[in-house]
């Protein structure tokens, strides 16, 4: 599923750089928080807020100019894109 993830962002015009830096961010954020990559993906509605302005982890979201938020977001975007997809099918 990374690589899907960074092949949807290498699609929506991101530098190759940025798309493998989210990747990398969203697999070490799995392994900080010891979820599955599955987890993530059927729970970021809950999981992203808590990386917010507000939240209670908003310290690690702002990381790096805020780039473990950034691939969050899109992450989530990303997840509800494949959903929409295979609602679709």
């Amino acid at each position: 599923m990374l690589n899907e993830f960074k092949n949807w962002l290498l699609n929506r015009n991101y530098k190759p750089s940025t798309a493998l830096d989210y990747q990398g961010r969203i697999e070490r954020l799995c392994r900080k928080e010891a979820i599955t990559l599955d987890f993530l993906a059927k729970n970021i509605a809950t999981i992203l807020p808590e990386y917010e302005i507000a939240g209670a982890k908003s310290s690690y979201g702002k990381r790096s100019h805020t780039s473990v938020r950034q691939a969050l977001r899109n992450f989530k975007m990303f997840v509800s894109m494949v959903n929409l997809q295979e609602s679709a099918n």
